[in-house]
């Protein structure tokens, strides 16, 4: 083994993270490279000094707390600019979106769509009796909320929920 190879891996040697291998040969190293027994030396009593340091320094009885109370804010931060990015999107996407042939002709489908069911909807009232209007009316009604009320228990279960302002 080379003096640099020895080097880069001195830390973990003194540490205790190698294999058997690696340990052996690091250390058969030492042995034969004074250089290299100064840097480990050093790097020893960096270690020791490391380990009293921490042992005469006492964990604050609320640093689990401190920490966690750190996760949530920062969680909050990335929930608070992931709204904001998405709202970012939205402001920047809705001209395109407007201005896009192919939205124009969708929005042009509906509204043809539309219309062409009220007025088959108009004539069917004028030509049909009151009770069947009336009740034609109420339907509309009743499956109108049906469909609003099964739309939002469909999103209910979705993702979206995640997202909240």
């Amino acid at each position: 083994m080379e003096c640099h190879e020895s080097l880069e891996r001195i830390s973990e040697y003194i540490d205790g993270e190698l294999c058997d291998t690696e340990y052996g040969e690091i250390k058969v190293h030492l042995l034969s490279c004074q250089n290299c027994q100064n840097v480990a030396r050093e790097f020893q009593m960096l270690h020791e000094k490391v380990q009293q340091s921490l042992e005469n320094t006492p964990v604050p009885i609320d640093l689990e707390q401190r920490i966690l109370i750190a996760i949530e804010r920062e969680q909050q931060k990335v929930s608070k600019q992931r709204v904001i990015t998405l709202i970012a999107l939205v402001m920047l996407g809705i001209p395109l979106l407007l201005l896009s042939p192919f939205l124009l002709r969708i929005v042009h489908l509906f509204y043809s769509t539309g219309y062409a069911f009220w007025r088959i909807k108009t004539v069917l009232m004028m030509l049909l009796p009151t009770t069947t209007s009336w009740g034609i009316g109420v339907t509309s009604f009743f499956l109108t909320v049906i469909g609003i009320y099964m739309i939002r228990a469909l999103l209910r279960g979705s993702r979206f929920k995640e997202v909240s302002l």
